[in-house]
C-alpha cells in the first residue's frame, strides 16, 4: 500500500508539471541532400525545455515497410504508423511518465522522441507497445539528455523555419478574417539590432526598395536591450511571399547582427 501511494504521488507530480505545457503541434518539411525530412513537433516545449524532471530521452526507430521514392510512407501505411505512435505514447506514459515531443520521417525511417524522468522499464514498455506491430523492424534507446539536445537539434525548427511557421499561421488567420480580399496591404516589419551600427549597415544594404521607416529610436530599447527598427512596405501577402521576401529580409538583418522579430498588418 505504501509503495502504491508513493507511485501515485510520483505520477500526480509529473502530471501537474506537464499540465503547464500548452501543446502546439506543427508539421514542417525540410530538404536534406535533395530528400524530404518531415518533422512533427510539439512546439509547446520550446518555451520551457529543458525540463529538469524529464532529463532522459527515449528514442524509438522503425523502418517503413513500403516507402515511396522520397522515403515517405504511402497514406495506407502512414495510418498504421500513427496507430504505432499512439500505442507508444500510451504505454510509455503509463510505464515511465514519458511525454511525446515529436517524430521525424526520412529515407524510409521514422523516429519517435519521448522525454522521461528516467529510463527504468522503458525497454519493457517499448517492447509491449511494439508487439502490436509485429511486421515492423525497430530498435530503441534511452539516455540522459538533461539539455534536451535531441529535441532542439532534431525536432525543433531553426529560427528561419520558425519564422516561416509563424508567418504561415498568421496568413491563415488573416484569410479567415477576410482581410486578404484586397491583395496589396501595408505591412510593418519589426527588427531588433544588437547595436546602432548594425542597424545602419542593414539600411544601407537592405535587399528590397520601397520601405518607409516608421520607428528608429536613437536610444536602446529599455525592455529588450536592443536597437529597434520598424519599417513599412506594401505587400501582396501569400505563402510564396514568405520565402521570396520575409526570409531574405530576415537573413539580411541576421548578417548585420539583427533579428527579424515579426510582421504585422495595419488591421492587426
Amino acid at each position: 500500500m505504501q509503495r502504491y501511494l508513493i507511485a501515485l504521488f510520483f505520477h500526480c507530480c509529473l502530471t501537474a508539471s506537464s499540465q503547464s505545457i500548452v501543446q502546439d503541434w506543427e508539421n514542417y518539411v525540410l530538404s536534406v541532400d535533395g530528400k524530404p525530412v518531415s518533422i512533427n513537433v510539439d512546439l509547446g516545449f520550446g518555451a520551457t525545455a529543458p525540463i529538469k524532471k524529464r532529463s532522459y530521452v527515449i528514442i524509438v526507430r522503425t523502418k517503413i515497410i513500403n516507402p515511396d521514392t522520397r522515403g515517405m510512407p504511402f497514406p495506407e501505411e502512414d495510418s498504421t504508423l500513427l496507430q504505432m505512435e499512439e500505442s507508444l505514447i500510451s504505454t510509455l506514459s503509463n510505464a515511465t511518465g514519458a511525454v511525446f515531443t515529436g517524430r521525424f520521417t526520412q529515407r524510409g525511417i521514422r523516429e519517435f522522441y519521448f522525454y522521461a524522468p528516467d529510463t527504468i522499464g522503458y525497454d519493457i514498455a517499448v517492447n509491449q507497445a511494439m508487439k502490436q506491430s509485429p511486421q515492423y523492424a525497430w530498435l530503441s534507446k534511452g539516455k540522459r539528455d538533461a539539455e534536451w539536445e535531441n529535441y532542439f537539434t532534431v525536432l525543433y525548427p531553426t529560427a528561419m523555419e520558425l519564422l516561416k511557421i509563424k508567418s504561415n499561421r498568421k496568413i491563415e488567420l488573416i484569410k479567415k478574417a477576410g482581410q486578404l480580399e484586397s491583395k496589396a496591404l501595408p505591412v510593418a516589419h519589426t527588427i531588433l539590432f544588437s547595436d546602432a551600427n548594425g542597424r545602419e549597415k542593414f539600411l544601407r544594404n537592405i535587399p528590397f526598395q520601397g520601405f518607409e521607416i516608421l520607428s528608429m529610436p536613437s536610444m536602446v530599447d529599455f525592455n529588450s536591450g536592443k536597437y529597434i527598427l520598424v519599417l513599412k512596405r506594401i505587400a501582396d501577402i501569400n505563402k510564396g511571399w514568405i520565402d521570396q521576401f520575409i526570409i531574405p529580409l530576415a537573413k539580411a538583418a541576421q548578417m548585420n547582427g539583427g533579428k527579424y522579430l515579426e510582421w504585422t498588418t495595419e488591421s492587426q
